[in-house]
């Protein structure tokens, strides 16, 4: 899981402490395999709390990782993967709830995967409401983060990239297409300087909401 994970952050004993400290908190694991090979991994936990979405609490998953070999990065086992954790913590009816979901985030394709929801914050160039905002700030304490920024970035979360040069990994791995998702992350999680894809030093936070059935095509 570690080695999976140093493809993006290379500090393969440093993801390695992180990974065991969020399995240790979480309500479940779930690993992709092939041929006794790990693909990817989701780690999560499971809340019900008041948001801005409902009037009354509501299930609330905490994606704590989700991090996928990058040769397989954009194919549907991220999907597959979403799939089985929310039915781990919610049940099998899981698609019929109403639910929200936070995540801590440098990767596109998890932005991606959050707009499958009926609204997601943040999008690219676009303000954010004043009560999400509120929300969000609530989360922090969970989230490890010392406090939120403009750009909804969790500053305190990846002090020990802030500065590197990301654009091998970027163009290796993560660059698919210009799209409204890398444009979000390659102007918050990252900044361009002269050609150069600069981490700087902080998950982005997506918060998304999902109403009953929203994801009935999931059910089996």
């Amino acid at each position: 899981m570690a080695k999976i994970v140093a493809n993006y952050f290379p500090d393969e004993k440093l993801m390695e402490s992180t990974i065991r400290n969020h399995m240790k908190q979480a309500n479940t694991i779930r690993l992709a395999l092939y041929e006794n090979k790990i693909l990817g991994f989701s780690i999560a936990s499971k809340y019900k709390m008041m948001t801005p979405f409902y009037y009354r609490p509501v299930n609330v998953s905490y994606q704590r990782m989700l991090y996928l070999d990058p040769y397989f990065l954009y194919r549907d086992i991220g999907i597959q993967l979403l799939v089985l954790t929310m039915k781990d913590l919610f049940g099998w009816f899981w698609p019929i709830k109403r639910m929200v979901v936070f995540c801590r985030t440098q990767n596109p394709v998890v932005a991606k995967l959050m707009n499958m929801f009926n609204v997601a914050y943040p999008q690219y160039d676009q303000a954010l409401p004043e009560d999400i905002r509120n929300f969000a700030e609530t989360l922090l304490p969970v989230l490890g983060a010392e406090s939120l920024d403009e750009k909804f970035r969790l500053i305190g979360t990846l002090k020990t990239f802030s500065g590197m040069d990301y654009t091998d990994t970027w163009n290796k791995y993560v660059h698919s297409r210009d799209n409204e998702f890398e444009k979000l992350i390659l102007n918050s999680a990252f900044e361009q300087k002269d050609r150069r894809v600069i981490n700087t030093g902080a998950f982005v936070l997506m918060i998304a909401y999902a109403k009953p059935l929203n994801f009935i095509r999931y059910i089996f």
